[in-house]
């Protein structure tokens, strides 16, 4: 937790002189982002959906009579782990989305640092599959599309830090109506 705390001061700190959204905007985007999450869970289960179908499909093609060599079906054995490794990170991805939602909603840090560890394992998985390309072309394409969408989603949920209460005196401050004792009222 205390890397996870450190990763995010540190890019917190990488993001301090870019420009920023008005305070409207932060405020509706970290309103809102629950719901935006919600898309990206429904757009994550259809790219397992996806990523399931090119592995059945990879896989049917090792019973197929007419693969006649090696080299054949070492490339579709190939394709079916980099499908693997892509359908493991689609399902931890959408598995911390969905986790996210409620936190979110109810505007808890929590719900943050759920979508920052999906911003996390995404850069990760965005790695290991551009290495598993065993392409120089595809390497360099697929790092450096990656590299775009993290920034931007790393400018995003930085966006939002604010909304959400990340300071442990803010957390004890922010109680339900209920729990706060009566204060006389000085006169």
């Amino acid at each position: 937790m205390d890397l996870l705390k450190k990763l995010e001061h540190t890019i917190a700190g990488w993001l301090k002189s870019v420009p920023h959204l008005p305070a409207e905007g932060r405020t509706w985007l970290g309103n809102n982002i629950w719901w935006i999450v919600i898309i990206g869970a429904v757009a994550c289960g259809l790219a397992i959906i996806s990523t399931l179908g090119v592995l059945f499909g990879s896989m049917a093609l090792f019973g197929a009579v007419g693969l006649p060599s090696y080299v054949a079906s070492t490339v579709v054995a190939w394709g079916i782990v980099h499908s693997l490794v892509a359908l493991v990170f689609l399902v931890v991805q959408g598995i911390l989305f969905v986790t996210a939602i409620q936190p979110l909603r109810a505007k808890v840090k929590r719900g943050w640092v759920l979508l920052f560890a999906t911003l996390l394992v995404g850069a990760l998985s965005i790695v290991l599959n551009a290495v598993l390309t065993l392409s120089i072309g595809d390497f360099i394409v697929s790092i450096l599309m990656g590299a775009i969408g993290l920034a931007i989603g790393a400018y995003f949920i930085f966006e939002i830090h604010g909304e959400f209460a990340h300071d442990e005196r803010l957390k004890k401050d922010v109680r339900p109506a209920e729990e706060v004792p009566d204060r006389p009222v000085d006169a």
